[in-house]
């Protein structure tokens, strides 16, 4: 890794790849988008957030520099959407886990996994205003962008990997590109069909 050339960057170029693979595949933005669509991707979220968040949540435990991991929480948001959609709870306790999400053993894995979780709301945000135009209540988007002080969270996510350094960058490579891959793997119910 060269010196004009931060930690940051470097993992972005290295996953960007994965993550545009992700986008065109999930053309969220460009896609109809209705309740029924909606609430299927709260479904696919949660159970995708839920196992991710554990596994954070008890690396962080063992690390006491982590990064705050309640406030970025979004698995149980995405279970307040479902209910402003009216799902039964019935239901929500039913709903299935991803179960082939990352590891998260040290903090160079924590650091992959969050730049993708913590980025995702940033484009989250574009989402809900659009699935927000198609008549999606409001109060079924928290999931999408996350609690307040998100844009701060992203930077202290991205202060936070170039930090870490080039020592770690392989372990937040990995981490963030199988994050990417099971997000595609789960997500994989909504990818639209190519004509």
């Amino acid at each position: 890794m060269g010196q004009a050339q931060g930690t940051l960057a470097w993992l972005r170029s290295a996953t960007a790849s994965a993550h545009e693979d992700l986008d065109t595949a999930l053309d969220v933005l460009d896609r109809p988008w209705d309740t029924a669509v909606h609430r299927r991707w709260l479904e696919l979220t949660w159970g995708l957030l839920a196992p991710l968040e554990r596994a954070l949540a008890g690396q962080a435990r063992q690390d006491p520099d982590a990064l705050d991991v309640a406030g970025r929480e979004r698995a149980d948001l995405a279970l307040e959407d479902l209910r402003a959609l009216d799902v039964p709870e019935a239901e929500l306790v039913g709903l299935p886990e991803c179960p082939d999400v990352p590891a998260v053993p040290d903090r160079a894995a924590a650091l992959g996994v969050r730049y993708v979780l913590d980025g995702s709301t940033l484009g989250g945000r574009l989402i809900a205003r659009t699935v927000v135009e198609a008549g999606v209540p409001v109060a079924a988007t928290t999931s999408l962008t996350g609690r307040a002080g998100t844009g701060r969270r992203w930077r202290e996510t991205t202060a936070a990997v170039d930090a870490a350094g080039p020592d770690a960058l392989p372990g937040m490579t990995a981490a963030a590109l199988a994050t990417f891959a099971a997000y595609r793997a789960w997500l994989a119910p909504l990818v639209r069909p190519r004509a």
